[in-house]
């Protein structure tokens, strides 16, 4: 036996790996490598097992194994031989990629927008409506559901409720699409309304998420400027276009849209045939008065697709968002849903919907809006006394909070040596010149935040 394949054969006792498992990847290398060419004899299994210290039970299983595989070929009275007519391309050993950190969970760094508290979660209540749907639901719900590509009826239900109740979004259930997160609904309707070369308007700043799900289908983006009433109306849209926009809360400047600039948008999309998009992240998250009324609701069954998120009132891992369509599109947008991924994960849907039902979802909502509401002074406040060098214009609601401030590119990365996150207004722009940095404050209680700013102080 040749010293070459003896270095193929090398059996490690400490590994978990079986030892004739360890036996066979070295004779299939040494094979695929050449070490062993066709027609070559393999060694007897009492004299390998005696060579490795292997018994010749585990030699001759890992024998029988690669002829079943088509490695080797018994003959009759003569012994093992490596396959006639195989062949092999030299393996090219391609370096492994350079990795600068090893990536681990983690909870985000001060200050990451749009970010949830999860410790304010009720996980122990939502544990206790997941027995229960699956007491409901039975293994039902462990099965493939192709027919079920909008979501589970149940979840449907309760969130056409939800969202006529809080909302003002007054649609039939069988219009709501359950989606993985208001990222996937995006892509599926950009998929459906743009064609390549079609024009997709986008707040500028604005969400990327919502750029990158547009850009995908080929459509040429039309930025429109954010002022300090939000999105301002284009005089005329192209007809057969698409606009999305967050009016609620613009994001990431944190403008609301005037009821005035509302109309004027609907007008437009109406003149042109063109449809809206609206995305209503955090909208449940006002501070100082109720939630405005959606943008859907002066417009129901008009030209206004509204979507929304669990994953940014929840926690994020949750992954389910919806999409409220107009009847006439809901066939169309199951057709693509069912290409992407058939169906979304359907015990967490049947969870949610008893969450929703009975009643935990609305005081989870209460927990959240008076600690938030609590964050956001504080955080203020804060900035204030330390004498920071922000503005922030709109402080009376959602997760995130505009700084403007001049230079922002420059002192986003150097706060980002320092180990903080926090984006630059110029990270959501396309042509807008606006000036400063994008915080979030909700996940981070009083006393880290105000530990935080400190540190960000020193740094600045």
């Amino acid at each position: 036996m040749s010293k070459r394949l003896l270095g193929y054969l090398t059996i490690e006792r400490p590994k978990r790996a079986p030892l004739q498992l360890q036996l066979c990847r070295g004779l299939r290398s040494a094979i695929q490598d050449g070490a062993l060419s066709p027609q070559d004899q393999l060694p007897s299994s009492r004299d390998l097992a005696s060579r490795l210290g292997l018994s010749r039970n585990t030699v001759t299983a890992a024998y029988d194994q690669l002829v079943s595989e088509g490695y080797l070929e018994s003959r009759p009275r003569s012994g093992l031989y490596v396959a006639d007519r195989l062949t092999f391309q030299t393996p090219v050993r391609q370096p492994p990629p350079r990795v600068t950190m090893t990536p681990r969970v983690s909870g985000p760094s001060p200050f990451r927008p749009s970010q949830p508290d999860v410790r304010l979660f009720p996980l122990a209540a939502w544990n206790r409506m997941r027995a229960r749907a699956l007491r409901q639901h039975g293994e039902a719900l462990l099965h493939y559901q192709s027919r079920l590509p909008l979501g589970l009826p149940v979840l449907q239900r309760a969130l056409a409720a939800y969202l006529r109740d809080s909302r003002g979004v007054d649609c039939a259930w069988e219009q709501v699409a359950v989606t993985s997160g208001s990222q996937q609904a995006l892509y599926l309707i950009g998929q459906l309304l743009l064609r390549p070369g079609g024009v997709a308007y986008v707040e500028d700043p604005g969400y990327n998420g919502a750029k990158a799900a547009f850009s995908a289908t080929g459509a040429r983006l039309a930025p429109v400027p954010v002022d300090a009433q939000g999105l301002a109306p284009p005089a005329a849209l192209e007809p057969g276009s698409l606009l999305y926009t967050t009016p609620s809360r613009q994001f990431p400047t944190g403008a609301s849209l005037p009821v005035a600039r509302r109309l004027a948008l609907i007008q437009a999309a109406t003149q042109a045939s063109a449809w809206i998009v609206e995305d209503d992240y955090d909208s449940e998250f006002r501070y100082s008065s109720a939630p405005l009324p959606s943008l859907y609701s002066l417009n129901p069954g008009g030209r206004v697709i509204y979507i929304g998120s669990m994953s940014k009132i929840l926690f994020p891992s949750l992954r389910i968002g919806y999409a409220v369509l107009p009847s006439k599109f809901v066939e169309f947008f199951e057709a693509l849903r069912t290409i992407v991924d058939d169906h979304g994960p359907l015990v967490d849907q049947a969870t949610l919907a008893e969450f929703i039902a009975s009643g935990a979802l609305y005081a989870h909502l209460r927990r959240c809006r008076a600690a938030y509401a609590e964050r956001a002074s504080s955080f203020c406040d804060t900035a204030a006394a330390l004498g920071l060098p922000f503005r922030f214009a709109h402080t009376e609601a959602g997760m995130n909070l505009l700084g403007e401030t001049a230079n922002g590119d420059e002192r986003s990365e150097r706060l980002r040596q320092r180990g903080f996150d926090i984006p630059p207004l110029s990270a959501y722009s396309i042509e807008s010149r606006r000036d400063g940095l994008v915080f979030g404050f909700t996940a981070f209680e009083p006393s880290a935040a105000r530990a935080a700013l400190r540190k960000l102080a020193g740094c600045l």
